[in-house]
C-alpha cells in the first residue's frame, strides 16, 4: 500500500522493520534454536554452508573453482562445509587453513573432517595465494561475529591477499575484520556478497559495513518465529515500505489542519540555510511556514518563496511574540553563534511548541550557556558526527567507533528524539534506536541538513509523533537524494535538487 491509497485510519507501513542483532544476541538466538528446536550445532553449520554454497552457484553461475579461507571457529567450520560441498560436485577447491586441525574443536573439527573426507586440498600458508584463474571465487570464512579490535597474523596477511586478488569474494556471515556490532573496521575483507545467518548483524548495516559487505543475503537456517520473539534486536532497520506515512487529506481540508512551521535562523551571511529549511517545510506539506531571520534576508526570502512569511528580527525580544503562533519551531539553520543567535535559541527553547534543533542551535546547546540542563520530550535534535561529539564532550572518533551508543547517549542526556546523521542515519528515542535505509554519498554537500530540518518540522506540524516523523523525514530526504542522483549523478548534487522529489514522495 502506498501513500496515495492510505486513509487516516490506515497509515502505517505495510511491512515490519527488519530487526538487527548484536553478536551477543545472535549467539542467544543460536542457542535457542539448538536447545528449543533440538537442532544440533553441526546440523546448523551444515545448513549455513549449504546456504552459502547455493548463493555462490546462483550469483556466479559460471563458477569454475573455489578458494576458501578458513579460520579456527565456527565461521571456519562453515567454510569447510562449503569446500566439502564443492568437492562433492567435483568443483576444484582449495582451502587455506588458518588454524591447524589439531587445534580445532567441536563442530569446526567435525566440518574439517567432512572436507577431508571429500578429498579437499588444504594449504597451510594463508598468504600463499597463486594467481587466481578465471571463474574462481574466493570465500572468506576466517573470522566471525566474535571479532573485535585489530587483525593479527596470519589473518591480516590473508585479508590483504584476498583484497588484492582479481576475483569476486563471498563473505560467510560477516566480512573478516568487520565489527558485528558497530560496523567499525580498520582492515577488513571487501566482499561482493555476504551470506549471514540466524539474525542480521547490526554491523553489516552500520559504519563501514555497507561498503564492505556487498549484497547481503539472509538465511534463518530454519529458526522458528518463536525464537525471535524471545530476543530483542538492538536496532530496527526501516525502509519505505515499513514507515508510517501521512494520511490522505480530507476533501474539506484547509491550511490550519497541516501545521504552522516557524524556522528560526539565518545570521549575517547564512540566510540561505534558513530559507532552504523553510522551503523544505513548505514542500513537505506544512500548511503555513514562517521564517524569523536577520532583516537583510527578508527580501531574498520573499523572492525565492513568497509563500513563506518572513519576519525580520534583531533580538530575542522581537522574536518572542512570534513564538506563540507556530505549532512547531525549527531552530538552527544558519543560526550562527553570536549573541543574537543565543538570544533567539533561548527564547525559542522556552516556547510551548515542539522544537527541531539543528546546526548551530546544537553547538550553542553543547556550549552550556543556553538551555543548560534542559530536557524535553517534545524536541528533535539532528546532529551530524561533529555536533554529536560536542553534545557529548567526546571526540568524533569515539562517536564513529559506536554511533548507536552515541545516539543513545545523546537521547538519554537530552531526552526527546535524536537523528544522528551520516551513512546509515540513526533515530534514537525512548523506545530504542532505528536505522533508516536511504541516501547516497552525493548527499555529502552543504545544505542537506537544513532540508532535513524543514522536512522533520513539517511532518511534526502535520500531526505525526516525533519518532515516526523523524524516521519518515530521514527516509524522504534520503530517497529524494537517490532520485535526484539518478537524474543527474551524485557529484554536484545540491540540496535544492531534492525539493521536487520530496514533494512527490510525501504525497
Amino acid at each position: 500500500m502506498d501513500s496515495q491509497t492510505q486513509t487516516a485510519a490506515d497509515n502505517t507501513g505495510t511491512q515490519a522493520p527488519q530487526p538487527l542483532y548484536s553478536a551477543a544476541t545472535v549467539r542467544q538466538l543460536d542457542q535457542l534454536v539448538i536447545g528449543q528446536q533440538q537442532i544440533p550445532g553441526l546440523v546448523l553449520m551444515k545448513r549455513a554452508g549449504r546456504a552459502a554454497f547455493e548463493c555462490l552457484r546462483q550469483r556466479w553461475p559460471d563458477l569454475g573453482a573455489l578458494q576458501v579461507f578458513c579460520g579456527g571457529g565456527n565461521n571456519g567450520g562453515d567454510g569447510y562445509v562449503i569446500a566439502a560441498l564443492a568437492a562433492q560436485r567435483q568443483l576444484p577447491v582449495t582451502v587455506y587453513v588458518g588454524v591447524a586441525a589439531e587445534k580445532l574443536q567441536g563442530e569446526a573439527l567435525d566440518a574439517y573432517r567432512f572436507a577431508e573426507q571429500e578429498g579437499v586440498r588444504f594449504v597451510s600458508d594463508l598468504a600463499d595465494l597463486p594467481p587466481v584463474e578465471k571463474h574462481t571465487v574466493l570465500v572468506d570464512a576466517l573470522l566471525g561475529t566474535g571479532f573485535s579490535g585489530a587483525l593479527r597474523e596470519p589473518v591480516q596477511s590473508a585479508v590483504a591477499c584476498i583484497n588484492k586478488a582479481a576475483a569476486p569474494v563471498l563473505a560467510v556471515d560477516i566480512p573478516s575484520g568487520l565489527n558485528a556490532d558497530t560496523g567499525a573496521a580498520d582492515e577488513a575483507v571487501r566482499a561482493d556478497a555476504t551470506v549471514t545467518f540466524i539474525g542480521r548483524k547490526a554491523g553489516l548495516y552500520l559504519g563501514r559495513g555497507p561498503a564492505l559487505t556487498g549484497e547481503v543475503v539472509f538465511d534463518d537456517l530454519g529458526a522458528k518465529p518463536d525464537v525471535y520473539r524471545q530476543v530483542a534486536p538492538v536496532l530496527n532497520r526501516f525502509d519505505g515500505a515499513s514507515l508510517e506515512r501521512l494520511p490522505t487529506r480530507a476533501v474539506d481540508s484547509f491550511k490550519n489542519h497541516f501545521g504552522h512551521v516557524m524556522v528560526v535562523g539565518g545570521d549575517h551571511g547564512f540566510g540561505g540555510a534558513a530559507l532552504m529549511a523553510s522551503e523544505a517545510a513548505a514542500r513537505t506539506g506544512a500548511g503555513l511556514v514562517s521564517l524569523a531571520s536577520r532583516p537583510e534576508h527578508v527580501a531574498a526570502a520573499l523572492t525565492r518563496v513568497p509563500e513563506v512569511m518572513a519576519h525580520p528580527v534583531v533580538s530575542g525580544q522581537e522574536l518572542e511574540p512570534l513564538l506563540e503562533i507556530p505549532s512547531v519551531i525549527a531552530v538552527g539553520p544558519g543560526l550562527g553563534q553570536s549573541p543574537w543567535s543565543e538570544q533567539l535559541l533561548a527564547r525559542a527553547g522556552r516556547a510551548a511548541a515542539p522544537l527541531v534543533l539543528d546546526a548551530d542551535a546544537l553547538n550553542i546547546l553543547a556550549g552550556g550557556r543556553v538551555l543548560a540542563g534542559v530536557r524535553r520530550d517534545d524536541w528533535v535534535l539532528t546532529p551530524h558526527v561533529g555536533e554529536a561529539a560536542r553534545l557529548l564532550g567526546i571526540s568524533t572518533a569515539e562517536v564513529m567507533a559506536d554511533r548507536v551508543a552515541a545516539a543513545q547517549a545523546i537521547q538519554q542526556k537530552f531526552s526527546g528524539v535524536v537523528i544522528l546523521k551520516g551513512a546509515g542515519t540513526l533515530v534514537a528515542h525512548a523506545e530504542g534506536v532505528d536505522l533508516i535505509n536511504s541516501g547516497n554519498p552525493g548527499m555529502a554537500s552543504g545544505g542537506m541538513g537544513d532540508l532535513l530540518t524543514g522536512v522533520t518540522a513539517a511532518l511534526i506540524g502535520q500531526g505525526m509523533a516525533l519518532p515516526a516523523a523523524a524516521r519518515l523525514a530521514v527516509w524522504l530526504h534520503g530517497e529524494a537524494g537517490n532520485l535526484a542522483a539518478a537524474e543527474g549523478g551524485q557529484r554536484g548534487l545540491l540540496a535544492t535538487d531534492l525539493l521536487p522529489h520530496i514533494r512527490r514522495l510525501v504525497d
